[in-house]
């Protein structure tokens, strides 16, 4: 006999508690959630009852989340969703607004289906989430992932304005080279790889080798 939801959300939750995490169970609903479960040590770090949440809707992600960065989430959580594969994980990073802190607190976490309904569409997701703000480095990294992200977001119709050729002198300077280096490397004059760099400088709104350089991250040219 299959297990309903509620049969296996009560099975869960006895053993949530003991799990060294927030763990959350969401209800999909046809254009928005509903938290149906969040152990006590999350409801303990924001500052509400499960009641509340509930009450709360995708609201809630406003009030403790910060949703920056939610676009590379939800891109996954559709695929998620698409695929109904209740193997099928993602892990991503999280800024949480706890209630007796000022500073948002890095979380990892990790995602999945936790029940389907007969048609097999996923009816509800379950979360286990860990904070990091104790692990300096992986922190550190965090914050630098997302920055680069936002850069890449703010900055992506600049760059894909830029040609082939243009690109490659972007690149080549990112990596140090002198403007005759360049004209060697790409069989062009000097007074081209002037002109390109010029007009680099315009349609980015650069000015220093650092910023030739974090756009060439950026967007993997190095």
């Amino acid at each position: 006999m299959e297990t309903t939801f509620e049969q296996k959300l009560n099975i869960f939750t006895e053993c949530a508690e003991f799990i060294p995490g927030v763990v959350i169970v969401h209800e999909l609903r046809e254009k928005d959630f509903r938290t149906v479960y969040m152990s006590s040590r999350g409801l303990n770090q924001l500052g509400v009852s499960l009641e509340e949440l509930s009450v709360m809707g995708p609201k809630y992600h406003d009030r403790f989340f910060n949703n920056e960065d939610m676009d590379d989430f939800m891109l996954k959580l559709r695929k998620l969703l698409q695929n109904k594969d209740p193997e099928e994980t993602f892990t991503f990073f999280q800024q949480v607004k706890f209630k007796d802190r000022q500073e948002w607190v890095w979380h990892i976490g990790s995602i999945r289906i936790f029940h389907q309904a007969e048609d097999g569409s996923p009816s509800h997701l379950v979360t286990v989430s860990f904070p990091v703000d104790r692990m300096k480095h992986i922190e550190n990294k965090a914050e630098r992932l997302l920055k680069e992200n936002m850069f890449f977001k703010e900055n992506l119709n600049k760059y894909l304005g830029l040609g082939k050729r243009a690109k490659e002198v972007l690149r080549l300077v990112a990596l140090g080279k002198s403007s005759a280096d360049i004209a060697k490397e790409l069989h062009i004059s000097i007074d081209t790889v002037h002109t390109h760099r010029k007009n680099i400088k315009k349609k980015l709104n650069i000015s220093t080798s650092f910023e030739f350089t974090e756009y060439a991250r950026a967007y993997d040219l190095i």
